[in-house]
């Protein structure tokens, strides 16, 4: 019996580990980034397109457009003009030299709703749960937790996800609300490369 029960023990956690995070996802965002030490917030929304490992594209819209695109070897990150008829600006650099806090975070979701080398998982909570990272990927992440929350407190899976709390060791906390999430959609080949509009300025 005690055999069975660790059989069934270590499918169950290889069922939570594989299953939760998506070979791919999209969704449309509203985010609010929160300094807790100056209580000010910001607003803004976007969208989002991600596919494992490290491919992401990052789109703000409000309060202005920014697009952060990363293929796992090239990041580009894009500041569009303020004002009509200037130019926007683009820094390209090598992905290994640093890519964004959101690659990392999602692609570490791969490991599931399990603890494991990078976080430790909270117990679960009416709707939400809780990832405590470790001292080595809080510092790489520059995460102290994140807190995912889910439409169906029953459906603890990605596709069910409503928002998700970031928190920095900094003290500050991002909040990404999702809609119209797209599980494994179908992206354009190109969706993961930038090219900079005519007129771009480059810069180190």
């Amino acid at each position: 019996m005690k055999f069975w029960f660790l059989i069934a023990a270590i499918l169950t956690s290889f069922s939570l580990r594989a299953e939760f995070l998506p070979k791919g996802f999209s969704a449309k965002f509203e985010q609010e980034y929160v300094s807790l030490l100056k209580g000010k917030t910001k607003k803004g929304s976007g969208s989002i397109d991600y596919l494992y490992p490290s491919n992401i594209r990052f789109e703000t819209s409000t309060p202005s457009q920014v697009i952060f695109v990363s293929n796992g070897k090239t990041n580009w990150y894009y500041r569009a003009p303020f004002i009509e008829g200037e130019a926007g600006e683009v820094t390209e650099s090598p992905a290994k030299d640093g890519g964004s806090v959101y690659i990392k975070f999602f692609d570490s979701l791969k490991n599931g709703l399990t603890s494991n080398k990078l976080y430790d998982v909270g117990a679960e909570k009416e709707s939400s749960q809780t990832l405590s990272f470790k001292e080595k990927a809080a510092k790489d992440f520059g995460l102290k937790q994140a807190v995912l929350f889910f439409k169906s407190a029953k459906i603890r899976d990605f596709s069910n996800i409503q928002k998700i709390d970031l928190i920095f060791l900094d003290g500050k906390k991002s909040t990404l609300s999702f809609s119209e999430l797209k599980i494994n959609p179908t992206f354009e080949a190109l969706k993961f490369q930038f090219s900079a509009p005519a007129g771009t300025r480059k810069s180190n």
